[in-house]
C-alpha cells in the first residue's frame, strides 16, 4: 500500500517511543495521528487526539472517524513498580485496552502491531529467541504477555518485543536515560548495576524498525534489539565517554543491594535474527554509534 493511502494511528505518542514513531512518520510526509492522554504531555511533532483509552466508547469513536489502515499501539502503563502498586489499572490499560483494539481493527481489517517488552522473560538464559517461553516475574511482564496473546490472535495482528530503550523521546518528560545524562553531565556519581544484561536500542532505530514490520504482511511475534548485550553499566560506560566524562563517576551496584517489590531478571537480552532474516538488516546500531548522533543533536 503506497504512504498516500496509509492512514497511522499511534497509541501513547506522549511517551518515549510513540513520539518517536509520531515524528518519524509524519516527517516522512505519512498521515499520522497520536493518541495520548487526558491529561498526559503532548509530543512535540504530529497531529494528536486526546483519548482515554479505556474509555471504550471514546476509543471506539476515535477510530471510527480515523479509519486507521495502520495501528501501533505502543500505550502501556511500563512503570512496573506502578503496575506492582496498582495491578489494576495496568491490566485495564495493557490487556483489556488491547482486546479492545484488537476488536476494532478486527472489524476495520487495520494492520495493528503491538509493542512489548523483554520483560515477559525471567532473566534466568538470556539471548532469548522467539521460541523461547515467556516467564515474567512482574504483573507489568505478566500484563503485557497477556496483550501479546490476543494480538498474535488476529491475523492482522503483529507482536514487537522491545529491549530497553534510550535516546531522546520528542515530548517533554523526565525519563531515566535524561536524568543519567544531566547526572554525568553535573559532576555528579550515577549507580548502576553490573548484573542487569539488556539489548538497548535507541528509540529513533526502534522506531524506524517498528514501522517497517507494520509495513509488511508479517503476522506474528518478532524480536527487535539491539545488536550488544549490555550491562546497566556498560551502557554508562558508553554514555560517560561520549560525553567526555570520568568512568569513576560511575558506581558498580548489584541487584540484590536494592530491595525491590518483585523479583528483577538478570539477563533479558534478545536475539534479533529473525528479523535481520527477514529484512536484510539488524533493528538497531551498536549504541556508541548512537550516542554520537544523540550528543550531537
Amino acid at each position: 500500500m503506497h504512504k498516500d493511502n496509509q492512514r497511522w494511528l499511534i497509541t501513547g505518542a506522549g511517551g518515549q517511543l510513540g513520539s518517536v514513531l509520531l515524528r518519524t512518520l509524519t516527517r516522512a510526509g505519512h498521515s499520522a495521528t497520536g493518541l495520548i492522554s487526558p491529561t498526559g504531555p503532548a509530543p512535540l511533532v504530529g497531529m494528536t487526539i486526546r483519548c482515554d483509552l479505556t474509555d471504550r466508547d471514546s476509543l471506539s469513536n476515535v477510530l471510527s472517524a480515523l479509519q486507521s489502515t495502520h495501528i501501533v499501539h505502543a500505550a502501556a502503563v511500563t512503570n512496573v513498580q506502578s503496575a506492582f502498586e496498582n495491578p489494576g489499572c495496568a491490566r485495564k490499560v495493557n490487556v483489556d485496552a488491547t482486546a479492545h483494539l484488537v476488536q476494532l481493527a478486527s472489524q476495520s481489517g487495520s494492520r495493528l502491531v503491538y509493542i512489548s517488552t523483554d520483560l515477559v522473560f525471567d532473566g534466568k538464559a538470556g539471548h532469548y529467541r522467539e521460541t523461547d517461553a515467556p516467564l515474567p516475574l512482574s504483573v507489568y511482564g505478566q500484563s503485557k504477555l497477556d496483550g501479546e496473546r490476543l494480538v498474535l490472535a488476529y491475523p492482522g495482528g503483529a507482536v514487537a518485543r522491545l529491549p530497553l530503550m534510550y535516546g531522546l523521546p520528542d515530548v517533554i518528560r523526565a525519563t531515566t536515560f535524561r536524568n543519567q545524562l544531566q547526572t554525568l553531565r553535573d559532576g555528579q556519581p550515577l549507580r548502576l548495576f553490573e548484573d542487569e544484561f539488556r539489548s538497548p536500542l535507541w528509540l529513533d532505530d526502534a522506531a524506524e524498525a517498528v514501522i517497517t514490520i507494520a509495513q509488511t504482511a508479517f503476522a506474528g511475534l518478532m524480536h527487535v534489539a539491539g545488536p550488544q548485550r549490555l550491562s546497566r553499566l556498560d551502557m554508562g560506560r558508553i554514555m560517560a565517554t561520549a560525553l567526555h566524562c570520568e568512568e569513576s563517576l560511575l558506581i558498580p551496584t548489584r541487584q540484590w543491594e536494592i530491595a525491590f517489590s518483585e523479583p528483577r531478571p538478570s539477563d533479558v537480552s534478545l536475539c534479533s535474527d529473525q528479523f535481520a532474516a527477514t529484512f536484510g538488516r539488524g533493528p538497531g546500531r551498536p549504541m556508541s554509534d548512537a550516542m554520537a548522533m544523540i550528543i550531537k543533536n
